[in-house]
């Protein structure tokens, strides 16, 4: 007969044993399902129907997807199934330009040229730009090259080094919130 102290034992170990399990199975299936979530999403905006995609994008950016921050980022920029809205893009773009996203490297440096639903701030847009200048999409690190070039005209010597240096010291962060002010 089995006394009470060792069934109870050995229910509990095959309890955190098939938690254990289940939570490695659900771990290994969530890259698989972002990467579908995002290409479902993808594929609804590119047809037109930007409710579905907004829904997706939401869902996957604020469990920290770069890629659907970004695109967030691009529907509110754009007013697509949402009230136009270019200081909430910025904070998208923000997000994903600090996990290394170069095309949110290249919006965010960008509006800040002119001031585009953020403060004008050439040190912020020199910075992200040069960042998105080393993109391996030929489309985004030319698109930054030029418009590097456009802030180094309104900018000092002085204040291009140290926006270079600044982007120089740039390390993305994983996912997540975070603090940094860069």
């Amino acid at each position: 007969m089995l006394n009470y102290r060792t069934n109870k034992g050995f229910l509990s170990t095959r309890v955190v044993l098939l938690a254990a399990v289940v939570a490695v199975i659900l771990l290994n299936a969530l890259p698989v399902t972002a990467r579908a979530g995002f290409d479902e999403a993808t594929s609804a905006y590119s047809s037109g129907q930007f409710e579905k995609a907004l829904r997706e994008f939401r869902i996957l950016a604020e469990s920290g997807h770069k890629q659907a921050e970004f695109m967030l980022g691009v529907m509110y920029f754009q007013g697509r199934s949402v009230v136009q809205n270019q200081a909430i893009a910025a904070v998208w773009f923000h997000k994903s330009a600090l996990k290394g996203h170069n095309g949110a490297q290249l919006a965010f440096g960008s509006i800040h040229i002119r001031g585009v639903g953020v403060y004008q701030n050439l040190h912020q847009a020199y910075k992200w730009l040069s960042l998105a200048s080393n993109s391996s999409s030929s489309d985004i690190g030319e698109s930054a090259k030029n418009l590097l070039q456009e802030a180094a005209r309104l900018m000092t010597p002085e204040e291009i080094e140290t926006a270079k240096a600044s982007a120089q010291n740039f390390t993305p962060v994983k996912s997540g919130l975070t603090s940094a002010v860069n």
